[in-house]
């Protein structure tokens, strides 16, 4: 686990001023898989001096930062896109005290070389390479440079921002089987139940199977055929203080028949930004005592580590439920999904497969095959919370300004 210094560090970073636009443009992005180390190369108009680091916490990310940089990439105008190997998604952030590409990892990794190579039929070239390494030594080498902790420390010493280790406590899950009621949602096809019936059904399921380990306390937000607001979906998650919030689904593609298998979605940007309204709307980490940015850097904090906690989470189901269920989609899915936008809790959105489509509709309909779908989401949930014995470190971020407002952060 990283010290707290080094995780306020980003946040501080990214509150700092907008910077000056410079003429090293940024323009492009590749990458290269190899047998043992992913390679990522970023082209510039001109040579630039730059940094690459790890970060472990709160998501695992490699950091490439530039003294000045602007983006240009015309292919990716959002800023963004995805990598291959060891690198999933990537953005470009240009409000940062330095102009940084910041990239998820899907794996352990450490910096295994970074190179300066002059133009050979296109721009200059950075380089970065990035080889898998041990959990251990990934916690190990992953960090900040050590010039941007001092400002940390200011922020420590003079407001008294305080980090308190984890600690195992037992697992929340919140189950949310989606609909109900008099929302049927998709209405059945072939026989059987409508949406809210096989999201029902597998809900109970999920909840018998992880009481059954004695490790989770579970929470439904329904156990019966009522209607729930989607606020208040989410407020049952809040309330309880979760640390996962599955949402299950059964899909629908109108009159195409085609499409089927299962899909796992956790938030998108417009999900986060979404979070962070939410946040800021219920007065979350805000106290007039302590600086306006000290909340911002708690806020942001708190919905870093709920999105990084949200993709790993549904990598794992997705995986799990690939080994006895086809998947609509073998990569992440990203959703705007108002059940995934809680500020703090970790959420997925679980469609388990297509009404529209007779052969997934007849096995969501049968209870041998709900029971396998929801026996792989139980294998994904006891792997993602096994590095605490089934039980979850919870990090708590304290400010003493507000100790009575301040809430955890995980």
């Amino acid at each position: 686990m990283k010290p707290f210094a080094l995780v306020c560090s980003a946040f501080l970073a990214v509150l700092a001023g907008f910077q000056t636009a410079s003429a090293d443009e940024i323009t492009d992005v590749r990458f290269g898989e190899h047998s043992d180390y992913t390679r990522i190369v970023i082209e510039t108009a001109a040579p630039v001096e730059f940094q690459a680091f790890t970060l472990s916490e709160p998501a695992a990310r490699l950091v490439i930062a530039f003294d000045e940089a602007r983006w240009g990439v015309r292919s990716l105008p959002s800023a963004a896109g995805r990598g291959v190997g060891a690198v999933g998604q990537f953005q470009f952030d240009e409000r940062a005290s330095a102009s940084r590409l910041v990239f998820s990892l899907n794996a352990p990794s450490t910096v295994r070389q970074t190179l300066s190579l002059d133009p050979n039929g296109g721009g200059y070239r950075t380089v970065v390479d990035i080889a898998p390494t041990s959990e251990a030594t990934f916690q190990r080498t992953s960090g900040f440079p050590a010039p941007t902790r001092t400002l940390t420390d200011l922020l420590m010493d003079e407001v008294g921002v305080t980090y308190v280790p984890p600690s195992c406590e037992v697992v929340r899950v919140v189950i949310d089987p989606g609909h109900g009621g008099r929302d049927p949602g998709a209405v059945a096809r072939f026989g059987g139940g409508h949406e809210k019936d096989v999201n029902l059904s597998a809900g109970l399921i999920l909840r018998d199977l992880l009481n059954a380990t004695g490790r989770y306390e579970v929470i439904m937000t329904r156990d019966r055929d009522v209607f729930v607001e989607l606020n208040d979906r989410v407020r049952i998650a809040r309330q309880a203080d979760a640390d996962l919030f599955i949402s299950l689904h059964a899909d629908s593609a109108g009159d195409n028949r085609s499409p089927a298998g299962a899909t796992i979605y956790s938030m998108n940007p417009r999900a986060v930004s979404r979070a962070r309204q939410n946040a800021i709307r219920q007065g979350d980490w805000v106290d007039p005592s302590r600086p306006q940015e000290v909340s911002q850097i708690l806020v942001d904090m708190q919905i870093a580590n709920k999105e990084g906690e949200s993709e790993r989470f549904a990598d794992t189901l997705r995986t799990e439920i690939g080994r006895s269920a086809p998947l609509w989609r073998d990569r992440p899915m990203r959703a705007n999904f108002a059940v995934l936008t809680d500020a703090a809790t970790p959420a997925v959105l679980f469609e388990m497969g297509f009404l529209t489509n007779r052969t997934d509709a007849r096995r969501l309909n049968s209870q041998r095959e709900q029971r396998r779908l929801m026996q792989a989401a139980l294998a994904a949930i006891e792997s993602h919370f096994a590095r605490c014995g089934g039980g979850e470190p919870r990090e708590r971020y304290v400010a003493s300004a507000s100790a009575a407002n301040t809430s955890s952060s995980r």
